[in-house]
């Protein structure tokens, strides 16, 4: 201050002689802007007068962050700030004095930029994280410029669905659209939230987790034997395949797969129609994805409700089979022969056999929605005589110490496939009828691999008697012949036998001879043509 006294006495008492040049100072007004912190380097200004004498100036300020210093030796006067933490743009007026002659003075403004800020209230460079589905990102920001959402150009799952910008300290926020993942992965993106002007800037990143799923809502299906089209959904967020059983041909994939909604497929599969002879067959699909451990498993089963249980069916004419049948509901069905000169079927699916050939029987359900037939051969029953066998078991009795066959026991077995009547059986001896056998219902059935027997009794053959005469002198002179019979002796059997068996074949009766002694072929055709004529 006493310099200050000074010097204005001083400059009064040669005010006359003195003009200040303060006015006449250039100022740079570029220099006396400053940014808002010390990132900028500029936090410190020179202003450079060349020529000029500064040792009679004096600078002050009105505010306490502003300094300013002169150097009379330089020609400088040097600005000085400090760093605007504040988020407010700011002024400071600076005030140059003439101590010289105490009255000239300059007035400048030193201005500091605010404070620029886009930051998260929640914390600086925060990351968001979405689950698998999507949904918004809402990022709460404190900023004073206006500022743009910077989304990178390779992403676009994330879409910016409001913001907006503001001066002065306010809060704000920026909502982001975040797509379902259906990339099969996790993924993750930066997000810049920046003033282009002023460089302000946060960043933000948005992760997504991935979390597979795979479901099939239906996992069994039951289909009947006409076959048809199900569809099989699945709900999955990653990519699968579809395996059926290469086996069972009769599941196959129908077309393309058809995309439901953004979570569900659907594939069409053919069954096709089930004729076997079985209640039910099945099969499985498989719905996978090996990178992800995902697997589901779909059962599929087809029935059969109506089928005639045997595949073919053999009968001869005159003969009948009932037919076994699968009826899993116990539905009212009819029957219907294709060729009824063939065969017949009643309405409890007995087959009856009417003449030589091949027709089909088939049953149908009430409704006509099911059926199934059965092939059935018709054959005219034939000699059998190459599937019979027979043997004899002969009978003998020591006579005069000598066996002697005294009977004979004829049985034949049934080696066709089948089942047979016998009738009767005649046993001839030397082409002369001896004995004959009957059968009725209970002694004649004569089934697949069962045997008939008949015995009958031998009477005994003698040789003629001798007669041995014996002449005897009596005493009188006169001659007596005495007379002796000799018994014959057991004659050897000789004789041909023949046992003929008559037999039911179905509808046909046929004849089976049996011989003994056995016969040779010719020897037996020749004795078959010898009988006949007789």
């Amino acid at each position: 201050m006493l310099m200050l006294v000074l010097s204005i006495g001083f400059a009064s008492c040669n005010k006359d002689e003195y003009e200040s040049r303060i006015h006449e100072l250039l100022i740079d007004s570029k220099k006396l802007v400053f940014e808002a912190d010390e990132e900028s380097g500029e936090l410190t200004s020179t202003l450079t007068f060349r020529n000029e004498d500064l040792s009679n100036y004096m600078a002050n300020t009105d505010v306490n962050w502003c300094f300013v210093m002169i150097d009379p030796e330089a020609s400088t006067i040097t600005i000085t700030v400090n760093e605007n933490d504040t988020f407010e743009e700011r002024k400071a007026n600076v005030t140059l004095l003439d101590l010289k002659d105490g009255v000239s003075s300059r007035t400048f403004v030193v201005t500091q930029h605010q404070n620029d800020v886009v930051r998260v209230v929640d914390g600086e460079g925060p990351i968001y994280e979405v689950d698998t589905d999507g949904g918004q990102v809402v990022i709460h920001l404190e900023s004073n410029v206006s500022y743009q959402v910077n989304i990178p150009r390779n992403v676009d799952w994330i879409t910016l669905s409001a913001g907006n910008g503001t001066r002065g300290l306010q809060q704000s926020q920026v909502v982001l659209d975040v797509a379902k993942n259906t990339s099969e992965q996790a993924r993750s993106a930066q997000i810049d939230i920046r003033d282009e002007t002023s460089g302000a800037m946060t960043v933000v990143r948005i992760t997504q987790s991935f979390k597979s799923y795979l479901k099939v809502p239906e996992k069994k299906f039951t289909v009947d034997e006409l076959g048809g089209d199900i569809s099989v959904y699945v709900q999955t967020n990653i990519s699968f395949d579809f395996y059926t059983v290469p086996e069972d041909s009769w599941v196959r994939k129908k077309g393309n797969r058809e995309r439901i909604d953004d979570n569900t497929v659907c594939q069409i599969v053919t069954i096709d129609p089930f004729n076997e002879k079985s209640p039910k067959r099945t099969s499985s699909i498989s719905v996978e994805n090996a990178s992800f451990g995902e697997q589901v498993t779909v059962k599929i089963t087809q029935t059969r409700n109506l089928y005639i249980q045997e595949s073919n069916v053999k009968l001869l004419t005159g003969a009948s089979q009932k037919l076994s049948l699968y009826n899993a509901k116990s539905e009212a069905v009819y029957w219907k022969s294709e060729d009824e000169n063939v065969a017949t079927v009643d309405d409890e699916g007995t087959v009856f056999g009417v003449g030589a050939g091949t027709t089909s029987i088939w049953v149908y359900s009430s409704d006509g929605s099911h059926s199934d037939n059965v092939s059935v051969i018709v054959e005219k029953p034939t000699d059998l005589k190459d599937q019979i066998t027979y043997q004899w078991q002969q009978g003998y009795t020591p006579v005069e110490d000598v066996n002697v066959l005294t009977s004979l026991t004829c049985t034949i077995t049934n080696n066709s496939e089948y089942d047979l009547l016998g009738i009767k059986a005649t046993l001839y001896c030397d082409d002369v009828m001896t004995t004959k056998w009957e059968f009725n219902d209970v002694t004649g059935p004569w089934a697949v691999g069962q045997e008939l027997t008949v015995k009958t009794e031998i009477p005994v053959d003698y040789e003629e008697d001798s007669v041995v005469r014996d002449t005897i002198e009596n005493e009188d002179g006169t001659i007596q012949i005495h007379e002796t019979t000799i018994p014959g002796k057991p004659k050897e059997n000789t004789h041909q036998y023949l046992l003929v068996w008559e037999y039911k074949h179905s509808s046909e009766i046929f004849t089976y001879s049996c011989y003994y002694p056995e016969k040779t072929a010719t020897a037996r055709k020749q004795y078959a043509r010898r009988n006949r004529k007789r």
